[in-house]
């Protein structure tokens, strides 16, 4: 809970502005703590998550509907154009089919609406000197058995882009840094996550935009 309250929920706020009525859905939401002080705005809140477990005590944080259920099998209860942001937090490095996940997710942004994903970085400078060591099984991506795809920076820009999405923001952040020299050092690559945004933009406007620069 702290962490996600001094870490990523600020960062979430620092990013977009959540209005009291934003729909947010939360996919991975083990035990609901991003879900409670989403609702603590006054946003209309859901999550999703494997767990039986964790979806019982995140029942016990936050007003959101919960669902039990594996996000492979694609997000069926929920409508076209429904979120105005979706969260994955260290979650999609856990897919079978993490492109066939974001096509799902597009489906149910509205238009404008935002994705935030987070995921260790396989640039990471930690794993770089771990593996010039000769322990780079020891880096905490390696170590998770339930990790299935691991990203760069640049390979996750690509799938979310191929997924339909533009890409907002993308950075690496050091979160033991001061936060002046965490935004500087966030820009090199080379820190131990993965934050990338995305948004899902009206096709049709874009090209008619297009359509009207070339004539």
């Amino acid at each position: 809970m702290k962490q996600m309250e001094e870490v990523y929920f600020p960062k979430v706020l620092e990013i977009l502005e959540l209005n009291r009525g934003s729909r947010v859905l939360d996919i991975g939401c083990a035990l609901g703590y991003f879900l409670k002080l989403s609702d603590d705005l006054g946003c209309d809140t859901y999550g999703v998550d494997i767990s039986e477990y964790a979806i019982d005590h995140a029942k016990k944080q936050t007003k959101a509907k919960l669902y039990i259920h594996d996000v492979n099998k694609g997000l069926p209860m929920f409508l076209d154009n429904t979120f105005d942001l979706v969260i994955l937090f260290d979650i999609i490095e856990h897919l079978d089919t993490p492109f066939w996940s974001l096509k799902e997710i597009y489906r149910t942004l509205r238009t404008d609406g935002k994705l935030i994903i987070t995921t260790p970085n396989l640039n990471a400078v930690d794993r770089f000197l771990r593996t010039i060591l000769g322990k780079e099984k020891t880096w905490y991506g390696f170590l998770d058995d339930s990790h299935l795809n691991l990203f760069t920076p640049l390979s996750l820009r690509f799938l979310v882009m191929k997924a339909g999405f533009d890409i907002v923001r993308s950075e690496t952040p050091f979160h033991s840094l001061p936060g002046r020299l965490q935004k500087i050092a966030g820009k090199s690559g080379l820190g131990g996550q993965i934050w990338l945004v995305g948004t899902k933009r009206d096709r049709k406007l874009q090209t008619m935009r297009v359509a009207m620069t070339r004539t």
